[in-house]
């Protein structure tokens, strides 16, 4: 089957979350990827649709070909795993069974290293390299330290994943503008509701 467009998901918005810099803009897009509860602002683990369509819009994947549904289930499993990472720098224990998938996909995406080019490659193809690509750049920030600057924003009812500027890491949302306002509203009328 031949894929013509790369159209939205219904349930997608696009992401309105300041970008981190350089290839770390990549990882942040794939961990912040969510979908929303119809007519709610509750967001949700992104749909294999929704996993696609990213990969593509993102030049990781080409049009010519739809990827099998188990690779997507795959990509989605990555996804997962790496947003565990990312909750260790909030403070949560580390997850031996998401470092195992993490460990597990490299080999899968046949990473190598290129000492020319000082980075890693992914040699697979398909799905399977597009997230290769993303996990060489995962593995690097790892290195550098640059990962423990990834946050999930505060908001209960948000799934983005935010590059924290903050000069102490203390960064709460992904966006002050939309997350950070409704915190503070939600938080005003509840100190209201208190006093009355």
């Amino acid at each position: 089957m031949v894929v013509e467009t790369t159209r939205k998901p219904l349930n997608t918005d696009l992401d309105t979350t300041p970008p981190a810099p350089g290839d770390l803009e990549l990882v942040r897009g794939f961990v912040s990827l969510h979908d929303h509860v119809e007519g709610t602002r509750n967001s949700v683990p992104p749909s294999l649709e929704t996993v696609e369509w990213w990969l593509r819009e993102h030049g990781l994947l080409t049009v010519d070909r739809t990827p099998e549904e188990a690779d997507l289930r795959w990509a989605a499993g990555i996804l997962e795993a790496l947003r565990s990472r990312v909750h260790e720098n909030m403070g949560r224990s580390p997850d031996p069974g998401s470092i195992d998938t993490l460990d597990r996909a490299a080999r899968e995406t046949e990473l190598s290293v290129d000492f020319g080019a000082k980075a890693l490659r992914s040699e697979a193809a398909g799905v399977r390299g597009a997230v290769g690509r993303i996990l060489a750049v995962a593995f690097l920030a790892e290195l550098d330290g640059s990962w423990s600057r990834f946050k999930e924003c505060s908001s209960p009812t948000c799934r983005a994943v935010f590059w924290d500027r903050s000069k102490n890491r203390s960064g709460r949302w992904c966006t002050m503008k939309d997350c950070g306002n409704r915190a503070k509203v939600r938080a005003y009328r509840e100190r209201e509701r208190a006093t009355a």
